[in-house]
């Protein structure tokens, strides 16, 4: 299977940009899925290749098991850092706002 799995049951608007899909209520086995710009709200995701370059997103009432996390540019530049920061900076400590 190639390419990604979307489904847009409705397109909501949170804020001026970005604007987000909205997957409600959907079941996902063996599917390519983005993270990016979208909320997944009472979703099952299983066994699936999820897709992360870094962009907004909302996981609600949403279980994902067996399934596997791909970092694209620029996110998977950031965890590149975060990890060098870890190994290479004793005692100092990463700070999420």
């Amino acid at each position: 299977m190639t390419g990604f799995v979307i489904v847009r049951t409705e397109e909501i608007f949170v804020g001026v940009a970005p604007d987000y899909i909205l997957v409600e209520g959907q079941t996902f086995s063996k599917a390519k899925l983005s993270l990016d710009n979208h909320v997944y709200k009472n979703c099952a995701i299983d066994d699936c290749d999820i897709y992360f370059s870094g962009g907004q997103y909302e996981l609600l009432d949403t279980h994902i098991t067996n399934s596997r996390l791909i970092l694209n540019h620029p996110a998977k530049g950031m965890y590149n850092a975060v990890q060098i920061f870890k190994m290479k900076s004793p005692g100092s400590s990463i700070i999420f706002e």
